[in-house]
């Protein structure tokens, strides 16, 4: 088993652990008896001696004070140093260790005895000749013999303070022979073990490995040996039965993969759309019979488009997909002489990760509903013109009617009147709107672009506004951040703009707030442009239609007829811009609209 060889190569490592810390334990011990003995025992004879020698040094010091005369002070050094020697005496006597130094102890301890005895009969002669006879005749040479006594005392103990020392270090270097000895020996075998598992269990797993990397890449036909029965062997088995499962699947799923491969082919074949399948890096892997056609009758043999492959970068990159929702977007191609607009759809194939894999476009003909939308626009420009003289007429004739130059009115007369004349000036409005938008949509008014700074913009746009703000109650307040920018603009058309969304501020602020007109720079160095209120805001579910035309969110005041954010958004786009909205419920709303810098219109 596998397990067994592992325990059975591991085990002398093991083994080899143990008893080197066993080793180790004990030699820590002898090191620490070595040690305890240097400390415990002579260290403290040796204080003890040198204590006694420097006690029985003052009391002899104060006999000699005292021959001097100085009575009081040489018996208070000598009473001073009597407890002093006593203590540590007694302290030797019972901390004997060495041979000899018992007897060197008891030999002190009645030496001691002698000296204090005779120190009592000094103490009690007065005559100081006598005093100074028996202090040099007997006093001095007991003093001297007790201090030799407790040097022999301090001698030995120090001379096994270094046989001790000397014997730790002999035994450190042993152990240090053996510790290196034991590491050298323990170093072999790990080698030997090392090889020896690399052979018996590292070498199958790495072939093992090798066989599972082949077959990840389609080599099915892979055959693992078995050279043992244990868990490896096991391993390899399951390995073959693996390879060879697959390889009969692959022989029964090739066909199935085949007839969904010419089902999906069908089924793409069948879309009057053509569609293209990008590879990751960009480049065409797939096209159905619509977009082949259509490569051809453009003359753009199998690249496409740039417009399409500049779309198409960032989602292969991991952006979100390209779908757009209006017609603006689409672009106009040449196929035969006639003009063909394709309106691109390009969404990211994803793994289950999210991995992007490749990307399919999508290019709808919209030739059809283009000219339709044309003829649309056409149409309300025309019946909105038309409708405008006959309005012009009737505003005249109200008015005339008002100044009573064909005769006096009555009051009730006089508020019909009123009321004509405010529907009428209301209709005209919606009919120059409506004539705005369709010239717009159309582009037959070129714009005169010319380069403005953002704060020109706002400053003309709160001073042209602001006094017929004053109804409202609001008031305009600039917020322009620093180092903007300039943009290429129509003055006119963009003051339209900043008219539409400060209005509709206006109309949704309460009485006395602000609305701010800001100017901040935006991604790709383009300048971003809000009016933000602080009204009620718009509902999130009604934010994606605000811009359409004629529409008026459910529930709000009557105004216009609902073409103003249309007309601006319509204005923005013709800059090469993008307007949009960000708003809460209860919390305000920020229209704004961004205009790409001067020295970006040439990417336009």
């Amino acid at each position: 088993m596998l397990r067994n060889r592992i325990l059975l190569g591991v085990a002398p490592l093991f083994a080899l652990l143990l008893v080197t810390g066993i080793y180790a334990v004990v030699l820590f011990s002898k090191l620490g008896g070595a040690i305890d003995v240097i400390l415990r025992e002579n260290y403290q004879s040796v204080v003890f001696s040198q204590n006694m020698r420097e006690a029985v040094e003052r009391m002899d010091s104060g006999m000699l004070f005292m021959l001097g005369g100085d009575e009081e002070r040489g018996a208070a050094l000598y009473k001073q140093n009597l407890p002093i020697f006593e203590d540590n005496l007694q302290r030797e006597l019972n901390n004997i260790t060495l041979p000899g130094e018992g007897d060197l102890a008891n030999k002190l301890s009645k030496l001691y005895q002698e000296y204090v005895a005779r120190t009592r009969v000094f103490l009690a002669t007065r005559d100081l000749n006598e005093r100074k006879q028996m202090y040099f005749n007997e006093m001095l040479p007991l003093f001297s013999e007790i201090k030799d006594t407790a040097g022999e005392i301090l001698r030995i103990n120090q001379e096994n303070m270094v046989h001790a020392d000397r014997e730790a270090r002999l035994l450190s270097a042993r152990s240090i022979k053996y510790m290196v000895a034991a590491v050298t020996a323990g170093f072999a075998i790990a080698l030997y073990l090392v090889f020896h598992l690399q052979t018996s269990v590292l070498k199958p797993i790495k072939d093992l490995t090798a066989f599972t990397r082949d077959l990840g890449e389609g080599q099915l036909d892979q055959v693992v040996p078995i050279v043992s029965r244990d868990e490896l062997g096991e391993l390899a088995e399951a390995f073959n039965k693996m390879s060879s499962k697959l390889r009969a699947y692959r022989q029964t799923t090739t066909g199935e993969i085949i007839k969904a491969r010419q089902m999906t082919e069908l089924t793409f074949s069948a879309f009057p759309d053509a569609i293209v399948a990008l590879s990751p890096e960009g480049n065409p892997e797939f096209k159905n019979p619509s977009a082949e056609h259509l490569f051809r009758k453009v003359t753009i043999n199998d690249q496409l488009p740039a417009r399409i492959r500049r779309l198409a970068d960032p989602i292969l990159k991991g952006g979100e997909d390209y779908l757009p929702t209006s017609f603006e977007k689409a672009f106009c191609v040449r196929a035969n002489d006639k003009e063909t607009f394709l309106l691109p759809r390009i969404i990211g194939m994803r793994g289950d990760s999210g991995d992007i894999f490749g990307a399919v476009v999508v290019l709808q003909d919209v030739t059809r509903f283009r000219l339709l939308d044309e003829v649309k626009t056409n149409l309300v420009s025309t019946v909105s013109h038309e409708l405008k003289t006959p309005l012009t007429s009737v505003r005249m004739g109200l008015h005339l009617l008002l100044e009573e130059r064909i005769g006096p009115l009555n009051s009730k007369q006089i508020e019909l009147l009123l009321a004509a004349r405010d529907d009428s000036e209301r209709l005209l409005r919606m009919i120059n709107d409506l004539l705005d938008l369709a010239r717009l949509e159309a582009g037959a008014s070129p714009m005169m672009l010319a380069s403005a700074s953002p704060a020109e913009l706002i400053r003309g746009a709160i001073s042209e506004l602001q006094a017929s703000l004053e109804p409202h109650g609001v008031r305009l307040v600039s917020d322009i951040k620093p180092d903007l920018p300039d943009v290429c603009v129509e003055k006119g058309q963009i003051s339209h703009v900043f008219s539409n969304l400060i209005s509709n501020a206006a109309k949704n602020s309460p009485p006395g707030e602000e609305i701010i007109v800001r100017a901040a720079s935006d991604e790709g160095g383009a300048v971003r442009f809000s009016v933000i209120d602080k009204g009620k805001g718009i509902p999130e579910q009604f934010q994606a239609r605000i811009f359409e035309k004629f529409y008026r969110v459910p529930g709000a005041e009557k105004g216009g007829a609902g073409l103003g954010l249309a007309i601006a958004r319509e204005i923005v786009v013709a800059h090469g811009g993008n307007i949009g909205l960000k708003s809460k419920p209860e919390e305000g709303a920020e229209f704004y609209f961004v205009l790409p810098a001067t020295t970006n219109m040439s990417k336009l």
